[in-house]
């Protein structure tokens, strides 16, 4: 029996991609988060909602490495450290490159080269329904197609866990169709994705689980 009981232990710390423990953001002597606790297994999206303000975007830049934490953990699983996908709110992109030229710069951030760029190059146009604006300069394009690209550039590794922050803002309904598509793409392939909106139709229609933030804390935990 305990032999069982420790297999299946093992299995479900497997699964656990990103696992944030009691963690606490102060700004001065006010608490903007926590204490938050979290997993995100493989093959899941785990959505987070809540209003502006909430703590969303605090959250996912302590998951992210970009802020540290006052107190708690953030753990990743060992092939997670070095294949985060991170889609931010803010659009990453250089408006007077083409589309191409864009996800060629970053490709070359990531250390992709040759053929293996440009057939992922190529693939990610075309599944961003963008490979007739290759060539055009991302300035030109319409808000929905700038989120597309980019998640395209995000995209250019393969992830073990995704986060996107608001990625669907401002976009069309045809992109934000796009953009939903890709991210249960990636969880079927066994990634796990954590998906930031404030649009609770979006969340229902592709998570399999979703909390809400309400003033630095989880309020809501739904299975889906």
């Amino acid at each position: 029996m305990t032999t069982k009981t420790n297999q299946s232990s093992n299995k479900l710390l497997e699964n656990q991609l990103i696992t944030v423990t009691d963690v606490i953001k102060k700004q001065g002597p006010s608490t903007v988060l926590g204490p938050v606790s979290l997993v995100l297994e493989k093959g899941e999206i785990l959505g987070i909602r809540g209003k502006n303000g909430a703590g969303k975007s605090t959250l996912i830049k302590i998951i992210t490495g970009i802020i540290k934490e006052n107190s708690g953990t953030v753990n990743l699983s060992a092939d997670t450290k070095d294949a985060i996908g991170y889609v931010p709110q803010d659009i990453a992109l250089y408006p007077t490159l083409s589309g191409k030229n864009n996800l060629e710069f970053w490709a070359g951030l990531y250390g992709i080269r040759g053929k293996r760029k440009n057939i992922r190059i190529q693939w990610l146009l075309e599944k961003m329904q963008l490979t007739d604006k290759a060539n055009v300069p991302v300035e030109e394009y319409s808000g929905g197609m700038k989120r597309r690209l980019n998640l395209a550039a995000a995209l250019l590794t393969t992830p073990k866990a995704f986060i996107l922050d608001e990625p669907t803002v401002g976009a069309d309904i045809q992109s934000v169709d796009i953009i939903l598509s890709m991210m249960t793409h990636i969880r079927d392939l066994g990634a796990g994705v954590i998906f930031v909106s404030h649009r609770d139709d979006e969340l229902e229609r592709i998570c399999d689980r979703i909390i809400t933030l309400d003033e630095g804390l989880i309020t809501d935990k739904r299975i889906l």
